[in-house]
């Protein structure tokens, strides 16, 4: 089956006379434990039947003055492409995680601005990884198992040893720093945009606050090196990506270097290429100003109060979401489309179960490097999301 667990989407776990092979501990948990804490079809607190449900959250929308989509990142495309249609029909705001995650890194990427590759590339090829504010000890247990640090490529058969040369960079010394010790860098990041600069006045035989000049001789041995960016290089960045976007372009005149984004949910690159390629902004957008902007995220909206309903699908945001903006979601109406009962959940006026998608429903997703990815469920529903999102749209 494809692990659905992170944005990796492991294709080679199997199950096995009840046992689950070959996937990390994130992903055996998520397999293994999808039976327990399901959700209910409810209406105001209220257990219904789904039918029910369905049909009070299109009573709920439809009397919307300001409603919202969020979530889907764990929702297939086929789920994706429905909710855009919803909120195009309610001429409504639709975002995801990734507006305060790394969807501006996708979108540098879709518009061709930061050179990419895949997974499999950095597997066969890749000499320098860089790790720039991300671990994926924790995020991507799989990450530098099956793609990076430790395989034997199709041109790096010598081992991590003596054929891969490792830098991560972050505010502390992470699992990953750790081994950042024969053939590797540790770079303990006080100032990310410091850095980026001392990059630059490298590439011009200047010396810098860091010191950066061994990594850029060891990128010239190779026809292949790859950065792996994450949370913390965007927040390291504070809003300036051209500054980082300028760097890899002046590296690459240097020496070839690839950038993935690295540590997000099953789909949200997914989601990032369904609306882009519907509306040419990868989140944070509203149908009614049909337009794209930092102000229309969904944490804005809520910290605002310009929204009056939302609907919520496959994500918590009482659980994710900074204070300011999840102590205003008791204010709004609540339809929850979830496997699972949630902190939001428990306060939704409308809650609707689906099914785990790659568990119980098939489809397709969008793995961190852009590769599409077909799932291979193991078990079936056919109330996953598309059945519950077709049918809302069915109704408006």
């Amino acid at each position: 089956m494809i692990c659905t667990g992170c944005s990796c989407l492991c294709d080679d776990v199997e199950i096995a006379e009840g046992k689950i092979l070959n996937a990390c501990e994130r992903g055996y948990r998520h397999i293994s434990k999808y039976m327990e804490n399901r959700a209910k079809p409810a209406v105001e607190g209220k257990e219904v039947d789904l039918d029910r449900a369905i049909e009070a959250a299109i009573e709920m929308l439809k009397s919307a003055k300001n409603p919202a989509i969020y979530g889907l990142d764990t929702s297939t495309i086929e789920a994706q492409k429905t909710a855009v249609k919803i909120a195009k029909k309610l001429n409504c705001y639709i975002d995801d995680n990734s507006s305060f995650c790394l969807g501006e890194f996708v979108e540098a990427i879709l518009r061709k601005e930061l050179p990419s590759s895949t997974l499999e590339d950095v597997r066969d090829k890749a000499y320098v990884i860089v790790y720039w504010g991300t671990n994926p000890y924790h995020s991507l247990p799989r990450h530098l198992s099956r793609y990076s640090y430790y395989p034997r490529g199709a041109k790096r058969q010598r081992g991590y040893d003596e054929d891969r040369y490792l830098v991560v960079i972050d505010i502390r010394k992470t699992e990953i720093a750790k081994l950042a010790k024969k053939n590797a860098k540790f770079i303990k990041v006080e100032n990310d945009l410091e850095l980026v600069d001392s990059f630059m006045k490298a590439l011009d035989g200047k010396a810098g606050k860091y010191d950066v000049a061994g990594i850029l001789r060891e990128m010239k041995k190779a026809d292949f090196n790859v950065v792996f960016g994450g949370l913390g290089l965007k927040y390291g960045l504070r809003g300036n990506f051209k500054a980082f976007i300028e760097l890899l372009r002046n590296i690459n005149k240097f020496a070839p270097l690839y950038f993935i984004p690295s540590g997000f949910h099953a789909n949200m690159r997914g989601f990032n290429e369904t609306l882009f390629e519907a509306v040419n902004a990868v989140n944070s957008y509203s149908f009614s100003s049909a337009s794209s902007s930092p102000e229309f995220a969904f944490t804005e909206l809520l910290k605002r109060e310009k929204i009056d309903t939302a609907l919520i699908v496959g994500t918590d945001p009482i659980a994710s979401l900074p204070y300011e903006a999840s102590s205003k979601l008791p204010k709004i109406k609540k339809i929850v489309v979830d496997p699972r009962k949630t902190l939001t959940s428990r306060i939704a006026e409308v809650v609707i179960p689906s099914a785990f998608s790659g568990i119980e429903s098939g489809g397709e997703m969008v793995r961190s490097d852009g590769v599409r990815i077909k799932l291979k469920p193991i078990a079936s529903s056919e109330f996953d999301d598309v059945y519950v999102l077709k049918r809302i749209l069915e109704g408006l």
